[in-house]
């Protein structure tokens, strides 16, 4: 209990410096950005912490970096409370009081604990309630980041994401899918980042997301390797806060040739906005916070199919999170 209170005491100090520094960006947001990440290096202690500020306080070395382009589009275009919000629960949730419990209970219990859990949704097999509890149970864990990629979107799916406010959640969805009601509410959900899947449809949808100051990201679809460069050069059209690149028919073994070419890129390139491969991204974030990778992935059933080579179905809708991932992500033997 104590160490709880001592939690919401550090995150609640923690998110008032933030909020004051993004309102200070809109003045200057060159200086008060990398003061920001100066203040944040100096005092992080986590793994991962440590590994992703020296990225951002590298990117932001150089004065002529595409990188504040990003960050100048971002304080004038999006709301500060949808930045804030998001921010700091991947950011102190996930990242850091969520990853300290995932390594304590992987150490306790001798299992893989993996940092997000994506689901695939659609509306006819939907369930609020199978959602909601797996997330309950995620949340015991230390997970509080959760990816949804959706075809038609359940209108109840929105209202997880309002009711459960520590966690961040992503919804990956086609823009001919994405209605007038969701687009409003994406602006309301503080704590949502739409990420809309390239065509010509998303340039209305895209349009309409930033308007009304709401945190989007891009995605394509690929299968062999796709012409990165290319199409992050017309992503940024579209000034996404990220461009991901989800792999078709993934087996979540391994990282591919194109997480290593958007890596490259996301240091070399001159446009703005921030490319990301996203299982490998998954894979090396689970890394850095527990040194096993751990990737959990469900379909539209509840079944998990991020596991390869097993018999045995596992399925959230009728198994305990904890359970499934002691049977299928045991640690590694050293």
């Amino acid at each position: 209990m104590e160490q709880k209170t001592t939690q919401s005491n550090a995150k609640s100090i923690i998110e008032a410096y933030v909020g004051k520094k993004l309102e200070a960006m809109r003045d200057n947001p060159d200086r008060e950005s990398r003061n920001l990440v100066d203040l944040a290096l100096g005092l992080s202690a986590g793994r991962f912490q440590k590994h992703f500020l020296s990225i951002a306080h590298s990117m932001l070395e150089d004065e002529n970096s595409p990188y504040y382009a990003l960050i100048h589009d971002a304080i004038k275009n999006v709301g500060t409370a949808n930045i804030l919000k998001f921010g700091m629960n991947i950011g102190y949730n996930s990242f850091t009081a969520g990853a300290r419990t995932i390594r304590n209970l992987e150490k306790e219990r001798g299992y893989n604990i993996p940092w997000v859990i994506t689901f695939y949704v659609n509306n006819k097999s939907f369930s609020l309630e199978a959602y909601t509890e797996a997330i309950r149970q995620g949340k015991k864990m230390g997970i509080y980041t959760y990816v949804f990629f959706c075809g038609s979107i359940p209108g109840k799916l929105m209202e997880i994401f309002d009711d459960e406010t520590e966690c961040a959640f992503m919804l990956f969805s086609d823009a001919e899918n994405i209605e007038k009601e969701i687009l409003s509410q994406a602006s309301e959900i503080k704590n949502l980042m739409l990420c809309v899947k390239y065509s010509d449809s998303a340039i209305a949808v895209c349009e309409d997301l930033r308007s009304n100051k709401a945190l989007y990201s891009l995605w394509y679809e690929y299968d062999k390797n796709p012409m990165c460069e290319n199409l992050l050069n017309t992503a940024d059209e579209l000034h996404p806060v990220l461009t991901f690149f989800v792999r078709t028919g993934d087996d979540y073994s391994g990282y591919s040739d194109v997480y290593k070419e958007v890596c490259e890129l996301r240091d070399t390139r001159t446009a703005a906005s921030t490319p990301m491969e996203f299982s490998g991204t998954c894979r090396m974030v689970d890394e850095i916070i527990s040194d096993d990778s751990c990737i959990a992935v469900f379909d539209e059933s509840g079944k998990l199919i991020s596991v390869c080579n097993s018999e045995r179905e596992y399925n959230f809708r009728n198994q305990a999170l904890a359970e499934i991932f002691e049977k299928c992500y045991p640690k590694a033997v050293k």
